[in-house]
């Protein structure tokens, strides 16, 4: 992954908002889902989940709440 992509996901993972992370790194929604998408399809994983699990090795904390 790129460093923007490893900066994103790990915002994504950590439970923000696509909306949340573009306002925070003055970017479009669109280019954050992006950058998801991409990182997702180089880890072979699919959803915020999978990124999580792939990342992390285990599950986001804003699926327990």
């Amino acid at each position: 992954m790129t460093a923007r992509e490893r900066e994103i996901v790990s915002l994504a993972t950590r439970g923000l908002s696509n909306l949340e992370i573009s306002a925070r790194l003055v970017i479009s929604v669109r280019t954050v889902e992006g950058h998801i998408l991409r990182a997702g399809q180089r880890l072979g994983v699919r959803g915020r989940t999978g990124l999580a699990a792939a990342v992390w090795g285990d599950t986001p904390a804003f699926e327990d709440e």
